[in-house]
């Protein structure tokens, strides 16, 4: 993968992020319309979800390697638990889940890649500086 792949690959991750982010906010929203807010002071973990999520995405801006694993966990986890308790999504929802874990995953290649090649240049510019 090249540095020019591995932003690409980050950018793919935001781009997922932020995907992911509207539409956990759409469907809230459309749930409760109005008491949209009441509902994020209700149920905290819903804004901490949010909080966290946003952090990542800010994160991967700056091309974090912890920001890229935490996304991909963070996203991965619930489905997982939902898996073994017996609960199963729906075809659609498990095809955009897989989906954005391939652009997370894909995010973490990137951003480890990156840091990689930024050091291998810093090193080359050491060797003949």
């Amino acid at each position: 993968m090249s540095l020019q792949k591995a932003e690409q690959a980050i950018l793919n991750a935001i781009y997922g992020a932020i995907a992911w982010l509207l539409l956990d906010l759409g469907i809230l929203f459309q749930t409760h319309g109005d008491q949209f807010f009441s509902a994020l002071g209700a149920r905290p973990e819903m804004a901490v979800g949010a909080i966290i999520a946003i952090a990542c995405i800010v994160g991967l801006i700056y091309k974090s390697r912890v920001a890229s694993i935490l996304l991909f966990l963070f996203f991965l986890v619930p489905p997982v638990v939902r898996a073994v308790q017996g609960v199963f999504p729906t075809t659609m929802v498990l095809l955009f889940s897989l989906i954005l874990l391939y652009f997370f995953l894909s995010g973490i290649l990137g951003t480890f890649r990156y840091h990689h090649l930024k050091t291998l240049e810093r090193e080359d510019a050491d060797r003949v500086g």
